[in-house]
């Protein structure tokens, strides 16, 4: 009895790491790959479209994408596949100085895993400084 509750807790504790093994395996990369405009970045032209760029190619009818600024969610219009693996739109409103958020899910390809993600970047298209310098770019990372 002595032998079977010894070799008990190792088997059990060796059961453990591999399951969280497996599952910590077993997480999915977002398959974005870059943006324009560029996660992050603080841009000096106002943006007039949205494309994103993956690791393969995502599907248009399954996919959405939204906008949301110092003004609130902006009309995106016309997505499309531009060129390979990527998501291509028109943005409708203005775009004026301010911290932007895309939210974007997507299908690739025959996967049918839906993947979502967001990010954020910054416009300064007004020439006073100041007016910028007061507004702090939060960075916001994939779940």
């Amino acid at each position: 009895m002595d032998q079977v509750r010894s070799t008990g807790f190792p088997l059990i504790w060796a059961l453990l790491v591999l399951s969280f093994t497996a599952c910590a395996s077993n997480l999915q990369s977002l398959p974005l790959l870059r943006a324009e405009p560029a996660a992050d970045s603080v841009i000096t032209r106002a943006p007039r479209t949205l494309r994103l760029y993956f690791s393969a190619l995502p599907d248009v009818s399954q996919s959405n994408l939204r906008l949301t600024g110092p003004s609130g969610n902006y009309q995106l219009r016309d997505m499309h596949n531009m060129a390979d693996d990527d998501l291509m739109m028109e943005i409708m409103d203005d775009v004026t100085s301010g911290i932007y958020t895309v939210n974007w899910t997507t299908v690739i390809e025959s996967d049918l895993t839906v993947y979502q993600g967001i990010f954020g970047f910054s416009v300064q298209v007004d020439s006073d400084p100041a007016i910028f310098s007061n507004l702090e770019l939060h960075k916001i990372s994939n779940p």
